[in-house]
């Protein structure tokens, strides 16, 4: 049964279906979603929201005080919505229950494959700087893992590595962007092949950070030209440590040589321009863009999805303007569109 109800009223448990108002109102880059963290219901309450539309057959309702009111038209929450139950049916109840004890599952199993993902990566890049064989079986093992959360219809893991502090951005960053590739590349009805040559890419695009100072990589004020030429060396580096790798795709080595080449040829290391970027690297730049975007850094706060979102489709000299629409759709972000004239015309403009 669907439920409309005031922002002040989620609680963990419950499925949204709709969050009304402008998509930059609100922090939610997608429309139907799990609150399964207390985190998530805080966002959601202090938003501006409008309103919030709630599924009460998938998750729970609102407590009895406030769906009383609701019905009967008394109070803030009376304003929002009609024609509601009291409380919940003891079937629903149950059920709610069952669903509870599903997203702690679903919780406990993106806990464990984010904790093995951060172990891989630091096997990974601790191969790199030391010069040693990258453990490539374990890293398309950790590909396979992420990829079967997503055969279940489980997105919580990139929610969670989106929410990285900046200390723990350079190994989640790998881990985020090899999730969101393999969004991607499905969503694109690639081959099995392929979605695992993607996603491998991701988790190893910036192997070649390792031979990059960490205090550069954090350094929260502006860089100097040469601190940035020396950053900018990181995929050139990377391309040396994994083009010797005869075990890994050949979309992996070119990932981490060109990730930073864009359309308009203003990206580096060659400048290459429009079609003479592989498609997986243009996957890729977008991938990567949209995750440091949307996270914290020691020089920034982090963008929404929305935002984020939003801004790069308006830079379609940056990307490749079909592939990034693409992407969009395959987060979700599109579920969320701008609800008023004036936002509609900027999303039109940024398309």
């Amino acid at each position: 049964m669907i439920q409309r109800i005031s922002p002040d009223q989620a609680r963990l448990g419950m499925f949204v279906t709709s969050v009304g108002g402008s998509w930059l109102s609100h922090p939610f880059w997608r429309s139907r979603f799990k609150l399964t963290s207390q985190r998530e219901v805080d966002r959601l309450r202090t938003s501006s929201a409008e309103f919030v539309e709630i599924d009460t057959d998938l998750g729970f309702g609102p407590v009895e005080k406030e769906a009383t009111q609701l019905k009967s038209g008394r109070g803030r929450v009376g304003r929002i919505g009609e024609n509601v139950e009291r409380s919940l049916p003891r079937k629903a109840l149950s059920f709610a229950a069952n669903m509870n004890a599903e997203f702690r599952a679903e919780h406990a199993r993106a806990n464990r494959t984010v904790a093995r993902a951060k172990s891989v990566v630091s096997e990974i890049f601790s191969a790199a700087r030391l010069g040693k064989d990258v453990p490539v079986a374990q890293a398309l093992a950790l590909v396979a893992e992420i990829n079967r959360l997503f055969d279940r219809g489980e997105h919580l893991l990139i929610e969670m590595v989106r929410m990285k502090t900046a200390d723990e951005y350079t190994h989640l960053h790998s881990v985020a962007v090899c999730a969101l590739m393999l969004k991607f590349a499905r969503h694109l009805e690639m081959t099995e092949a392929e979605i695992r040559e993607c996603g491998l890419a991701g988790l190893m695009h910036d192997v070649g950070k390792m031979h990059i100072p960490s205090a550069l990589l954090h350094k929260p004020g502006a860089l100097k030209d040469d601190e940035f030429e020396l950053i900018r060396s990181h995929v050139t580096k990377g391309h040396s440590i994994l083009k010797g790798v005869a075990s890994l795709p050949a979309g992996a080595v070119e990932v981490a040589h060109l990730h930073h080449e864009r359309i308009d040829g203003s990206g580096y290391p060659f400048g290459l321009s429009g079609e003479q970027i592989p498609q997986i690297a243009r996957m890729a730049a977008i991938c990567d863009v949209y995750d440091a975007l949307t996270s914290n850094r020691s020089y920034k706060k982090a963008w929404l999805p929305a935002q984020a979102m939003q801004e790069m489709l308006a830079l379609n000299n940056h990307f490749d303007g079909e592939l990034t629409q693409k992407f969009a759709e395959s987060i979700d972000i599109f579920n969320s569109l701008p609800q008023s004239d004036q936002d509609s015309e900027r999303l039109a403009k940024a398309r």
